[in-house]
């Protein structure tokens, strides 16, 4: 149970933090449309960025949000662009990993796309959490009829 005990809270962390990211790039689409829609100072700063991090370092820049918020999505950027990476080495023949740097030219359709990658990892992490927990229960479950048909 103690290792079962760990599992379960290596779930709960990656989930809350999965959970937030989430979250934040929701936000960030959020508050980049809305830019847009009234022409603001981000965005005069946004179409001079070269890409995805001095995008968000404009944002924060002109105050639409805050640098943490702006620090976990580059974490997150940087996380995916070395999974990619490494599913490419996987992958003979697959095209090379896109940085997301400029990606379709688009700031907010990348973060739309890092959004999807976050809730599909999320949805990755739940269904690993549901099938350890089965697992733990029926190994108990076999342990303990063992245990009573034994004696």
């Amino acid at each position: 149970t103690e290792i079962r005990d760990k599992e379960h809270a290596d779930f709960v962390a990656e989930e809350a933090e999965l959970v937030e990211t989430g979250n934040m790039l929701s936000r960030a689409v959020g508050i980049l449309e809305r830019e847009l829609a009234k022409g603001g100072a981000a965005m005069l700063q946004l179409k001079n960025a070269a890409g995805l991090s001095q995008a968000l370092s404009a944002l924060v820049d002109v105050s639409v949000m805050s640098s943490a918020d702006a620090s976990k999505l580059r974490a997150f950027v940087q996380s995916s662009q070395r999974a990619g990476e490494a599913d490419e080495d996987l992958q003979p023949g697959a095209p090379e990993a896109a940085v997301y740097e400029g990606h379709a030219g688009n700031i907010v359709d990348t973060l739309e796309d890092l959004q999807e990658k976050a809730e599909a990892q999320l949805d990755e992490v739940r269904k690993t959490e549901t099938q350890n927990l089965h697992n733990y229960e029926m190994l108990k479950q076999s342990l303990e009829d063992e245990i009573k048909y034994a004696n």
